[in-house]
Parts: structure tokens; sequence; C-alpha cells
């Protein structure tokens, strides 16, 4: 793999999207999201994921031109109805939504219907934690994760995320699965013949899948409590926008690519000041920060805390490039600038 500057995969990514009838404010939405995620070094919510988008968009599945629709009389609550847009597009702007109101009236929840795939569920919630503001972000997904004690996947991988802004660009940035690992790990280590630990995934009968088999489904994280994440998340974003189950919804990678996945959200913003001084917040929470930071570790690495890892990676990826596979860099085409200058590094 090679590596890029982020601003040149970013304008890339934008005139590619924008060839495919996309706006530029909502290609650029897209390429803020992909490039964010791959330069906090988490490449499977990153620019890879342009494939997959590309082909919700030609094959119908999401709507270049989204109408949206806020409906609701209450100032602090709405239903934010996507029109079948990319996911990052209808989250960017039901996050804004939840923002502005938040604004006025101290805490605004939005709940997204008629979306699809959003990618990380931490870029929305930073987004409020940028404007002042705790964003809690929330989606349901299609069924990869089995109950606790079950051999049916009912729950997606159902993410959620938490930002909160801490003093000079710190903050905590919290990005969660509900399930035990990801589904591409364990395909990854079946692949290279790993073993998979116990706990962690089923196979096509339902038993462990330590014990041998194909892999059938994920394990909730921590057992029942996991399962309890991933169904108090489909009330909040399934049944708050009244669209389905995740045992009902379609994968993202396989098709039909002609039909609309009906992925729904659930958006918080906080308004600090509603509450608090910020800046005494602020320092408080980087104080919080600091203090776990500073505590005795077990071993060699220090104690971190949610977000630390991206920062450290999104430091070294904005100096080094973002790693492109000869895939991206045949999808982005003459987008991205050929010239020497444009490949910063090999890895």
């Amino acid at each position: 793999m090679q590596r890029y500057d982020a601003a040149q995969v970013h304008a890339a990514m934008v005139a590619l999207l924008m060839d495919l009838n996309v706006s530029e404010a909502h290609a650029t939405d897209v390429a803020d999201a992909l490039v964010d995620a791959s330069l906090r070094g988490i490449d499977t919510h990153g620019v890879r994921l342009i494939h997959s988008y590309i082909k919700e968009l030609e094959g119908g599945r999401a709507q270049a031109k989204p109408n949206f629709r806020v409906t609701g009389s209450l100032p602090a609550a709405a239903l934010f109805d996507g029109g079948d847009a990319l996911g990052v597009v209808a989250g960017s702007a039901a996050m804004r939504e939840a923002i502005r109101r938040a604004r006025i009236a101290g805490i605004a929840a939005i709940a997204v219907s008629h979306s699809n795939h959003f990618g990380r569920a931490d870029y929305f919630a930073r987004m409020a934690s940028a404007a002042g503001q705790i964003g809690l972000v929330f989606s349901n997904s299609d069924a990869l994760v089995v109950p606790f004690g079950g051999a049916t996947p009912l729950n997606g991988t159902n993410p959620l995320a938490m930002a909160a802004p801490g003093h000079d660009g710190d903050g905590f940035y919290l990005d969660m699965a509900t399930s035990q690992t990801a589904y591409s790990r364990v395909l990854h280590a079946l692949h290279h013949g790993l073993p998979v630990a116990p706990g962690l995934a089923t196979n096509q009968q339902g038993q462990d899948l330590s014990q041998g088999g194909e892999l059938g489904a994920l394990q909730p994280l921590g057992g029942v409590k996991g399962q309890g994440l991933g169904m108090m998340i489909q009330i909040l974003c399934a049944l708050l926008s009244n669209m389905p189950f995740d045992v009902e919804l379609s994968n993202l990678y396989r098709e039909p690519y002609d039909t609309p996945r009906l992925i729904s959200h659930f958006m918080v913003a906080i308004e600090i000041s509603a509450f608090v001084d910020l800046d005494v917040f602020r320092s408080r929470l980087s104080e919080l920060l600091t203090l776990f930071r500073e505590s005795k570790a077990s071993g060699a690495e220090p104690v971190r805390v949610p977000g630390d890892l991206e920062r450290e990676a999104e430091a070294e990826r904005r100096l080094d490039g973002i790693p492109l596979t000869a895939e991206d860099v045949e999808l982005l085409g003459r987008h991205l600038s050929r010239v020497r200058d444009s490949v910063v590094t090999a890895i």
C-alpha cells in the first residue's frame, strides 16, 4: 500500500461523488467522515467504505439527491426522514439539527429513519463536542449478534458513541459496538487459520466457534449485558423511527443494491452551558482524563482513555499520509493526483 496526503484523498473523493450527481455539500460530508476515520486509524470505517457507498448510489439503494423531512411539533425532539441518503449524509444533517435545537432547548433528540450505513458513530458525536456540547449517537444494523445463550442472531453490532469536549482539543471520545468483537476480525482469524478465542462467536450450529465449524454469528459484549445494550439501541433507533428490526435489515456488503436498507439512528445533543459553565466543564473533564492517564499502569503501556489511540494515529497519519490499497487508488482514479508529491511514502 502507498500513503497519500489526506487533503488530496479528500478532494478526490468529493470529485468522484460529484460525478455521481451527489451535491458538493453532501460529497464533502462523506469525504470528511471517511478521511477522518482513516486518519484516526480506523481503516475499516475509512476510505475503503467508498467502494460500498458507490455501489449503493449506482444501484439505487442510496439516493444521490435525498429529500429530507423533519416532522414533530416539539422543540427538543423530532423525526428526521433521511430520504434513503447515504448514511453519512443523513447522519451529518440530523446531528446538525440536534445541535441547533439543543442551543435553544438545552437538549435535543433526533430519531433518524430511512438511512444507510453511516460509518463511525463517534464522528457525529464529535460534531456536537466541537460545538461545545455532549453528543450521544446510536445506530442499529443488520443482525450479526446472537442473544446471550441463543443461536439465532437478532441484534446488530449496534454501535454507541459519546463525545465531550475538554481543553485544547482534548476530549472524551467513546465509540463501541455491542458485540464481543468485530465480524471482520473473526473472518480474518479463520482465513489465516488462527484460533478463535472462546466467547467471541458461534458456529452455524449455535455452538462456540472455538469448538470448530463455520462462522455463524458474534457473541454479545459481556454476555447478557451486551444483549441488553443491543436491544436498547434497537428500541431507540428502530422503534422510535418506526423502522425494521435488525433481523429484517440487509447486509451492507451484499445485494440487493437497488433496495433501501432502512437503517435508523438516534442522536442526542446536550448543551453543556445549560447545566454548568462550559469552561468549568472543559477544565474538569481534562482533569478527569489526566487522572486516568497518569494513574499507575499494570504493564509497560500507559493507561489511556477513549480516543487516545485514535489521536495518536491521527498525529502520525497527518504527517505520513493515509494508506490506500490498489483498489482504493483505482476507484479514485483520475481524481487522485498522480504527481510524485502526492505519494508520501510506501508501507
